[in-house]
């Protein structure tokens, strides 16, 4: 399960690395800053931060209350994610890319107990 998890944060950390590139580099992205409608460029910046978020949790990827506190906030990044691009149905491999982050993540948040250190505390 370690492994998965590890698996899990260097997946998140691929694909939002690419979603920020994407949006924030992108015809609505920065280069359009000031005309409004840059939704597409904030989105960018919310993947950059949930892409981080695998780089901050790293080095304690094995402790109960770290993996707790970023399984939770993957497990809503994603699932809110996805329930996004079902309603809007116009992007099929984000769905694809959404379903796997958000199934992983509640995968191992529901199992973290049996894996992590620290918990029989």
């Amino acid at each position: 399960m370690k492994l998965l998890f590890s698996i899990l944060l260097v997946f998140n950390l691929f694909v939002e690395m690419l979603a920020a590139v994407a949006t924030i580099g992108g015809p609505v992205g920065i280069s359009a800053a000031g005309a409004g409608e840059q939704w597409s460029m904030h989105y960018g910046f919310a993947a950059l931060a949930i892409a981080s978020l695998s780089v901050w949790a790293w080095p304690y990827r094995s402790e109960l209350k770290p993996v707790t506190i970023t399984l939770g906030l993957l497990m809503t990044f994603h699932v809110g994610l996805l329930c996004s691009l079902l309603i809007a149905g116009d992007q099929q491999v984000g769905v694809v890319l959404h379903s796997i982050l958000a199934t992983l993540s509640i995968g191992l948040f529901s199992m973290r107990r049996r894996w992590c250190d620290g918990a029989e505390e």
